[in-house]
């Protein structure tokens, strides 16, 4: 019972993890891509660019 409760809990979490990692990648992309658009007028890589 023990250890298939552990198993149970580990595949929860996870999930959990894997889920909370997919949601901050997309939250860090689209942030960005409309910051790019809306706020900042021009784009990052257009930036860094002219730095070099």
């Amino acid at each position: 019972m023990g250890a298939e409760l552990s198993v149970w809990i580990i595949g929860v979490f996870g999930i959990v993890a894997v889920v909370c990692w997919f949601l901050s990648k997309l939250l860090i992309f689209d942030s960005t891509k409309h910051d790019e658009q809306f706020v900042w007028l021009r784009s990052v890589e257009e930036d860094t660019s002219k730095k070099e």
